[in-house]
């Protein structure tokens, strides 16, 4: 897992082969310096300038180059990232590691129509109701978990609630991000498809850590992006976020099956519950 540290922009013009002036922009990031990502920008600016074809060259959620999120706290293991909290980009916290599969299960039977349509990001959604008993799809779920944990009895299991579905963490997985064997988990588990190409593309799992904004009452998500240009505004927003987010949890845990985990993975789990709030009988967000 390599997430930048750095990152900077580059812009310029040149000519279409038909000797129109077109202009383009390029980041370029690193883990080492600003010069660094500069460079990177920069080569990256020249390539764009000189591919002639029509349109654009990705659609979809995440690109496919490093995520450009702040980095707000990580934990090094021999020089290397084991654990990061980044912030993405409509403002959540999140956990980004290779040390522990993560999986998200997502079950639509608890989503509300507004969380299911493309415009979420900047649209008011009603908060799924998860201070009652357990709807039974997620009975159900946890009961087919029990018998996977069962079935695969050398490896951990958490579960937990969160407000769309249930989120998972398998301990005692070699190279969980890159391994077969942690595809084959991720997709027992009924991982969404999209998610399994974001692990496998960036060699990690991520695990958001604060309430989506748009389930906060009365606030949005950020319109300001990193590196963020107006940072009083940003801030503003990040302030209002923070005191919406105070009533809220990201999850809570249902169930532990199988083998403890390894102090590592002890660890990276201990961090997620407290930053999510799990033990706080708090409304989902």
């Amino acid at each position: 897992m390599r997430i930048p540290r750095f990152w900077e922009h580059a812009h310029g013009s040149g000519e279409t082969p038909r000797g129109r002036r077109r202009y383009r922009s390029s980041w370029g990031w690193s883990m080492s310096s600003a010069a660094e990502a500069l460079a990177v920008a920069q080569e990256r600016l020249r390539a764009a300038l000189a591919d002639t074809r029509p349109g654009p060259r990705h659609r979809g959620y995440y690109p496919r180059v490093p995520l450009r999120e702040p980095i707000l706290d990580e934990l090094l293991i021999d020089g290397e990232q084991a654990v990061v909290v980044t912030r993405n980009r409509y403002g959540a916290e999140v956990l980004n590691t290779d040390r522990v599969l993560i999986a998200d299960v997502d079950l639509p039977e608890l989503e509300r129509p507004s969380e299911r349509d493309g415009w979420r990001l900047f649209r008011r959604t009603p908060r799924p109701d998860t201070t009652g008993p357990e709807p039974e799809v997620v009975v159900h779920r946890l009961a087919t978990l029990a018998e996977w944990a069962a079935a695969n009895p050398g490896l951990g299991v958490v579960a937990y609630r969160t407000a769309s579905g249930l989120r998972v963490f398998v301990t005692g997985v070699a190279e969980p991000a890159t391994s077969a064997e942690g595809e084959r988990i991720l997709a027992e588990l009924g991982t969404d498809p999209v998610y399994r190409g974001l692990c496998r593309m960036y060699g990690s799992f991520r695990a958001r850590l604060t309430p989506k904004p748009w389930r906060l009452p009365r606030t949005r998500a950020s319109i300001d992006v990193f590196p963020y240009r107006n940072e009083r505004r940003f801030g503003r927003w990040l302030a209002a976020y923070e005191r919406a987010a105070a009533g809220y949890a990201v999850c809570r845990r249902l169930a532990q099956h199988g083998p403890a985990p390894s102090a590592l993975e002890a660890g990276i789990i201990r961090r997620h519950d407290e930053r999510t709030r799990t033990a706080a009988a708090l409304p989902l967000a």
